[in-house]
């Protein structure tokens, strides 16, 4: 008998038009190979995964998606200010690199902090961002325009903040090379630096984001401080015990500043906004020769430093802050002479932070 005529299957998977037979071209496997125990290219094909975008550009649009649904509302407790991060700066980004570079670094940042498993990947991808940012905005911050501060501002917040969220360990080696002056108690004052330097961006829809906070610095400057009797023994000493007139003059300043702060942190009726502008307005107001000595490793400077650290303590609710104190108040213990740490006592109390054994008071 004439054997019955089947059409050919152009179609099949190799193993069946290799052997010149019929293939059902079942998925995912055809009958013919599962019979034979073969492993079928239809398999094969499963396997494959379909062409995708690549994946650097998947990252970057979950990292864009997660920071306007997610951590743009985490940077700053007024709602004005939550809305302005959320859609003007994304749409910022569109138009300058060095913003999108920005908020794709901070996001990382945001996402490893809560999903470990991911560290490993968005750690170096977000250091990466961060560091292209500063390569293209860093050139343009001396050559400040109407139309860049705006943009250069926004880049100083972010950086600001980036500095701010960098894992522990990141914050510890750079207090080995750099001393205990954190690099992000500079920036401030950079950031404070673009505004003076180009008012108009008053006018600019980012101004909102320093309005808010020169409001309360307007109560700062005009209302009467209580009298901190922690900040007056601290006055005290230094007066007795420190040298130089202008240096103490410099340390009395910086003290009555922080006081006016203090009535944030422990005054009545402020929320939490308010107390944030405590810890940003007294970096803008006190003058850089307290960095100055700051950065010199004075012992009177530093112990007014811990003092500030204090007000750091209570913004810790805040992602970026997590544990900014005590890594302050550490590093300004270990630089401190005997004398001095018995000083910062009280700062350290307040903190929570417990010295080391071998470095006991």
């Amino acid at each position: 008998m004439p054997r019955k005529w089947h059409a050919k299957s152009r179609t099949g998977c190799k193993n069946c038009r290799t052997r010149k037979v019929k293939c059902d071209e079942r998925h995912p496997s055809c009958l013919n190979c599962v019979k034979r125990g073969l492993q079928c290219s239809f398999l094969q094909a499963v396997d494959r995964p379909a062409p995708v975008i690549a994946s650097s550009e998947t990252l970057n649009l979950e990292l864009l998606h997660h920071f306007t649904i997610s951590t743009a509302a985490t940077l700053n407790p007024d709602p004005q200010v939550r809305e302005l991060w959320r859609s003007v700066i994304p749409q910022m980004a569109f138009t300058t690199d060095y913003i999108l570079d920005g908020i794709l670094a901070i996001s990382a940042l945001h996402i490893a902090r809560y999903n470990s498993s991911r560290k490993n990947i968005l750690l170096p991808y977000a250091i990466e961002r961060h560091s292209l940012s500063l390569s293209k905005a860093l050139p343009l911050i001396p050559l400040v325009t109407p139309q860049n501060s705006p943009s250069l501002f926004v880049f100083g917040m972010l950086t600001l903040f980036f500095n701010l969220a960098r894992p522990i360990e990141d914050k510890d080696a750079s207090a080995i090379s750099n001393g205990v002056i954190p690099e992000w108690l500079y920036l401030m004052h950079g950031v404070d630096t673009v505004v003076m330097a180009e008012r108009s961006i008053l006018s600019s829809p980012v101004c909102l984001i320093f309005k808010t906070t020169w409001g309360s610095r307007d109560y700062w400057i005009s209302h009467t401080p209580e009298k901190y009797q922690v900040l007056v023994e601290l006055e005290g000493r230094i007066c007795e015990f420190e040298e130089g007139e202008e240096k103490k003059r410099t340390l009395q300043d910086t003290i009555a500043a922080l006081s006016r702060s203090y009535s944030f942190l422990y005054g009545r009726n402020f929320k939490d906004q308010d107390k944030l502008r405590g810890f940003y307005i007294w970096l803008y107001e006190v003058d850089s020769s307290f960095f100055d000595l700051v950065k010199k490793g004075d012992n009177g400077a530093l112990c007014v430093l811990a003092f500030y650290a204090v007000l750091i303590k209570d913004l810790e609710k805040y992602w970026w802050m997590e544990g900014w104190a005590v890594h302050l108040i550490r590093g300004i213990y270990m630089l401190l002479d005997g004398e001095h740490r018995i000083w910062i006592r009280w700062a350290i109390e307040e903190i929570g932070w417990v010295p080391d054994t071998s470095w006991l008071l």
